[in-house]
């Protein structure tokens, strides 16, 4: 048990590295992004552009937050925090998607005064161009950290990889706008592709703030590993399950497992199992932390 568990810290560690590169490259990248779309904007004087611009450096910093949440979450534990800063990461989280609503609000109230008030763009064509490119570039990105984000299970990372498709996404809708309103009459569809990609923001930071406030109150809503902790100890031990407490410390759970041992149960033989149980299920669940509390079966 001893190898298992050391391979199992390998691997996490090798994941997290992963990972922390990842949130490094799309803080480099998004703010790369930003800075280009807001130099041609003061050429353009495109409300989409600018927004898009906006958009990708308030990413970028997302992104620094969520690289800062995954550096602490590798921090030994400590006097203050005896079960570690995995938590750390679901705030960094919660506090991105906080600046992200902030971010939405401005860009909404920017792009609704152009809709009354039309300010004219200049060559469009490179707005065009700057908004492909931006887009294409994020979404590039965004892929490649899903796919690290999928493997560590990180939420702070499946957020900058959302929050890095919807940059891109953006993007488009962004170079639609402005086409739409340069080759039709429809004038004002550049203040109406800042309000669209202000909504992205809006519903992308709406999840974000679900799933991470759920955490950090310690709600679990995972009915089907209650129930496979409880088969595993009853197919392993032939011991029955009075209740199991999950506890989510970011992407993973702390499991408080009661049991049920014959009343004559020894005490030595309460230990061994226990010890034994605690293994089995930590590292076939791949939970951080097991609690095993032996209850008599009759009281």
């Amino acid at each position: 048990m001893g190898s298992t568990e050391k391979n199992k810290e390998l691997r996490h560690h090798d994941v997290l590295n992963k990972a922390q590169l990842a949130a490094k490259q799309s803080v480099i990248t998004l703010a790369a992004i930003g800075v280009a779309e807001l130099v041609v904007t003061i050429f353009t004087g495109s409300i989409t552009l600018t927004a898009d611009g906006l958009d990708s450096l308030a990413d970028s910093m997302i992104s620094f937050i969520v690289w800062f949440g995954i550096s602490m979450t590798r921090k030994p534990k400590s006097t203050l925090f005896p079960f570690g800063y995995r938590k750390v990461e679901v705030l960094a989280a919660f506090t991105a998607a906080i600046i992200i609503v902030v971010l939405g609000a401005l860009i909404t109230y920017r792009a609704v005064g152009t809709l009354f008030n039309h300010v004219e763009t200049h060559f469009p064509e490179i707005t065009m161009v700057t908004l492909v490119i931006a887009g294409g570039l994020s979404l590039h990105r965004a892929f490649l950290i899903r796919k690290v984000a999928m493997e560590s299970n990180l939420i702070s990372l499946k957020l900058d990889a959302k929050n890095s498709i919807k940059d891109g996404t953006a993007s488009f809708v962004g170079f639609a706008s402005v086409f739409v309103g340069t080759y039709t009459s429809f004038k004002f569809m550049d203040a109406i592709g800042g309000i669209i990609i202000a909504g992205y923001i809006f519903l992308m930071a709406y999840t974000a703030i679900r799933e991470s406030t759920l955490v950090l109150v310690d709600a679990v809503d995972n009915p089907q590993m209650i129930e496979d902790i409880k088969n595993l100890i009853l197919t392993r031990f032939k011991i029955k399950t009075k209740d199991v407490f999950l506890r989510p410390t970011g992407s993973e759970f702390n499991a408080e497992i009661h049991i049920l041992l014959p009343d004559e149960t020894r005490l030595d033989e309460t230990s061994r199992i226990v010890k034994t149980m605690i293994s089995v299920v930590k590292n076939e669940m791949g939970l951080i932390r097991v609690i095993i509390i032996p209850e008599p079966e009759h009281d």
